[in-house]
């Protein structure tokens, strides 16, 4: 008798094994470069059981031109079935990833969306990844909401073929989030603007986009270089000769260049959200694109 509960507790043992390994391995962790494209998954992953999604740089990191990749996050990429990257040279440490973690799957979710030549407004399709040839090009592609848009159908697409048991919700996540979108642009449509600005970041190239308006010139700050006087001078008298009365900046060190020209032309301030940073909400993205239009609205007088 003895024998046999030995036995029959053995067998319970094996199968609770087992079954523990099968959950685990219908576990999918996914890991976003950063905030945007993680607010953007955190749409498609919402309630979908056994997808742990992480933002593998912190918040308050920004943008990642010169982002270094720390010991957390290799951790991160180590455990991670799907690298979900922005695309458009955003993240310049990618070729290291792809070296290091060769049988990582990694998601470009900038293929097929508009993008814009750093500091020009060159309309490109990305049809394929552009390797070496992305560092051309304006890498903050979510700010145009038909861009974000692509990269959460992008997203999508990619996590329905990775976890095809969770197809029909991932699918149906997609389409709240369209709807979503398409009622923000509906919205939008009524704001569109022929007025000329100042821009003091780059980011707002897609900004533009959406809305229709001209940026005449561009103060940008980088850590390695600021805008020098003669520069600034230069801004300030097309500022006065073209009558331009409106600066776009956003909270950071090209808010201070923006005061200090307004305040030798009379233009006013406005403050733009990049949308780099903010709640890890899957509402957060589109509160920002509304807070924008908000601001876009005040403006230009509407």
């Amino acid at each position: 008798m003895k024998k046999c509960s030995i036995v029959l507790l053995c067998i319970l043992m094996l199968f609770s094994g087992c079954s523990s390994q099968k959950i685990e391995q219908q576990t999918v962790t996914v890991v976003a470069s950063f905030y945007p494209v993680y607010v953007l998954a955190k749409n498609i992953t919402d309630g979908v059981e056994g997808v742990t999604l992480e933002n593998m740089a912190q918040p308050k990191t920004g943008c990642l031109h010169d982002y270094q990749l720390t010991t957390k996050d290799r951790k991160a990429l180590e455990k991670a079935d799907l690298f979900l990257i922005n695309g458009a040279g955003m993240e310049a440490f990618l070729e290291g990833v792809k070296k290091q973690y060769i049988q990582l799957p990694v998601l470009d979710t900038s293929i097929g969306v508009k993008l814009l030549d750093t500091h020009h407004h060159h309309h490109h399709d990305n049809k394929q990844e552009h390797g070496e040839e992305e560092e051309v090009y304006n890498g903050h592609i979510w700010l145009y909401s038909e861009n974000a848009l692509k990269q959460a159908e992008n997203i999508c697409n990619v996590l329905c073929q990775k976890d095809s048991k969770h197809k029909q919700q991932y699918v149906k996540n997609l389409e709240v989030f369209q709807q979503k979108i398409q009622n923000f642009q509906k919205q939008q449509k009524s704001q569109k603007t022929q007025i000329k600005i100042i821009s003091f970041h780059e980011a707002f190239d897609y900004v533009a986009e959406e809305y229709g308006f001209t940026i005449c010139a561009e103060v940008l700050v980088e850590e390695e270089k600021t805008p020098s006087a003669k520069e600034l001078t230069q801004v300030i008298d097309l500022v006065k000769q073209q009558n331009i009365t409106v600066f776009f900046a956003a909270e950071d060190e090209g808010k201070k260049y923006a005061q200090l020209i307004a305040k030798e032309t009379g233009a006013k301030v406005y403050l733009l959200n990049p949308i780099t940073t903010g709640e890890l909400q899957k509402d957060a993205y589109l509160k920002a694109m509304e807070q924008n239009k908000n601001v876009i609205q005040e403006a230009i007088g509407l």
